[in-house]
């Protein structure tokens, strides 16, 4: 049944056979519901998981976040074969040729990023997840900081309270360094205020460490390098 029958059906006894009745409620039925649909049309456009381009970037200003995001990715700079960051000489034979400027001392190691749709969506939805997070580790009815942590990366990552005033992110080194350093410039991890974030990028199954986590792996045996390599330092990002 469409939107002009329901109200048409709603006529009284004496007027539901009235073809001018019947007509007239139509008429304006339809009016409104053109209406309805612009309204209803806003619960999709607007949903976090189906909005897109400008819709999106409405949600982003809602919620407190920024399509771009400064200072981000690493800058291309002129180099040599023994940096992969860097870019050789151009050919002057090709339209565009591949080529980077000279590094400088006063110039930003780093450019801007402007995050496409899916990623502005997953980091809408952790600024939202901070927003509502309680400033604890764990919690069975609320969000709470390990479960923005887990779904931030993918189980990815995880999180010890040092006890004195700082979080430890402990983050495997499949996840690219750039995307930590967006969720850092971002403020998007969650935390009791005045408390500070540690983060540690490693192989989370490989790091090197003592007894006292029985996660990590001590030193290797020289004399058994294929069965007990050791594990491998890991690297403080912030």
């Amino acid at each position: 049944m469409s939107f002009v029958e329901d109200y048409q059906n709603l006529l009284i006894k004496q007027y539901y056979e009235k073809d001018n009745a019947v007509g007239e409620i139509g008429v304006q039925a339809g009016t409104w519901e053109k209406c309805f649909n612009l309204l209803e049309s806003f619960l999709s456009a607007f949903d976090v998981d189906t909005a897109v381009g400008a819709q999106l970037d409405i949600i982003g200003r809602v919620v407190g976040i920024n399509r771009r995001i400064p200072h981000v990715l690493n800058k291309n700079f002129f180099g040599f074969d023994d940096n992969i960051l860097s870019t050789g000489f151009g050919s002057l034979t090709e339209v565009l040729p591949d080529r980077a400027t000279f590094y400088s001392i006063f110039s930003s190691p780093y450019s801007d990023l402007q995050l496409s749709d899916p990623h502005y969506r997953i980091f809408i939805k952790m600024k939202i997840a901070k927003n509502v997070t309680l400033g604890v580790m764990s919690a069975s009815q609320s969000v709470s900081i390990v479960n923005v942590v887990f779904t931030a990366f993918n189980g990815e990552a995880y999180v010890k309270d040092n006890k004195d005033m700082s979080l430890t992110l402990y983050i495997s080194d499949a996840i690219e360094e750039e995307a930590i350093r967006v969720l850092e410039i971002m403020d998007l991890l969650p935390k009791p205020q005045g408390v500070r974030y540690i983060i540690v990028r490693a192989d989370l199954s490989e790091t090197f460490g003592f007894d006292d986590n029985p996660e990590s792996k001590g030193f290797a045996n020289k004399f058994d390098l294929i069965t007990e390599p050791g594990g491998e330092f890991a690297e403080k990002i912030i």
